[in-house]
């Protein structure tokens, strides 16, 4: 029986880790459709369509960010003063979730 806390072997490979983590909130899944349908856009203009915290919006973004499922234009570390865009990369939701298809259905 896999362990239910936190999964090993082959199978749990990093991008079905990547899936579980960009997938796996109500959060960022909304912030990847808003994504889809409006960006590329600013950060304040997720805070607003989502209503949530700016401090909430900052974390689900660098989730979003290192999983590779958003694309920012600005890169990490010389963002201050800066309004970076944030946009949805297509390409690594389809890897993800053919990742996370396959892992669920043990292919």
């Amino acid at each position: 029986m896999p362990k239910i806390v936190h999964p090993e072997g082959p199978a749990w490979t990093a991008d079905v880790e990547a899936a579980t983590g960009a997938f796996g909130n109500r959060g960022h899944n909304e912030i990847i459709r808003y994504l889809n349908d409006h960006g590329p856009v600013r950060r304040g203009d997720i805070v607003e369509a989502v209503s949530a915290s700016e401090a909430s919006v900052a974390k689900h973004l660098l989730v979003l960010e290192d999983s590779g499922v958003i694309i920012v234009d600005t890169i990490r570390g010389q963002r201050h003063g800066r309004a970076p865009r944030y946009s949805v990369d297509l390409n690594r939701v389809d890897e993800l979730v053919e990742a996370l298809r396959d892992y669920l259905l043990n292919r």
